[in-house]
């Protein structure tokens, strides 16, 4: 096993508990960042992990994602799944999937969808809108030039002062601009309360995954995915290492529902 010590007794912790709920991102945690994301795939295992824990006594799971929620649905494969899913950072989730925006907040999410294409239109190739129930989404992954990439997501950002009521995401090459409040922590914590859960396994890479890991108490297991700084309790470097925990955390509850 590869995984540091101090998390595998956290984990092992967590299995012995009557009541979980064991939660991951998809983009960067259980699939591997690519360029361009519709092709992104789940590594082999980690859907089944999932799958497999949901079906367990007392044991519930779930991907939290940015994505929309059909995309999400879409990519997982989990439709009709006992795993819940979680979309557009919160403020989709496939027990409620209704996003009703009022005319104002319509009318606020078209306006600002219209300044990001003009902020798009003719930069370097690479930059891309993506659109979402609730949000608008500009994306600088594929732009080769860090630089010119860098240029691009200020004057994304630029766009966002001048309006009010929206809600900014600035992750990993990404501005998100949504006109409905939503974060990663308040959906977690909201599921956790609804399914009754003593405590949470969370697996996040990117800034929108703190929101999650500090809403989180001192006593879950929150695992931070690759560099930079985080509220995370523990660290591994790849997704290959998150799907090694997801496993791990199988292995031993069912070892608990069998025993």
């Amino acid at each position: 096993m590869t995984l540091p010590p101090d998390l595998v007794a956290a984990l092992d912790q967590l299995a012995a508990r009557q009541r979980v709920l064991v939660a991951s991102d998809f983009d960067g945690v259980l699939a591997p960042l690519v360029l361009d994301p519709s092709q992104s795939r789940a590594l082999p295992g980690t859907i089944e992990a999932l799958e497999g824990l949901a079906a367990l006594p007392g044991t519930h799971a779930a991907v939290v994602s940015g994505r929309d929620l059909d995309t999400l649905t879409s990519l997982t494969g989990l439709a009709d799944s006992a795993v819940t899913r979680i979309g557009t950072h919160g403020a989709q989730t496939s027990r409620a999937t209704a996003v009703d925006l009022t005319p104002e907040q319509q009318e606020t999410l078209e306006r600002v969808t219209r300044e990001l294409e003009t902020v798009a239109e003719g930069r370097p190739e690479g930059v891309y809108l993506e659109t979402k129930p609730s949000a608008v989404v500009l994306h600088t992954r594929r732009m080769p030039d860090r630089e010119a990439a860098d240029a691009v997501e200020a004057a994304a950002l630029e766009v966002t002062t001048r309006h009010t009521g929206l809600h900014v995401l600035h992750g990993k090459q990404v501005v998100e601009v949504g006109v409905v409040r939503a974060d990663k922590g308040t959906a977690l914590v909201a599921l956790r309360d609804e399914v009754g859960a003593e405590a949470v396994a969370y697996f996040g890479d990117d800034v929108t995954d703190e929101d999650a890991f500090r809403a989180l108490g001192p006593d879950d297991v929150t695992v931070k995915v690759g560099d930079g700084e985080t509220a995370a309790r523990f660290r591994v470097e790849h997704p290959e290492d998150a799907a090694e925990a997801l496993t791990h955390l199988l292995e031993r509850r069912t070892s608990r529902s069998s025993g």
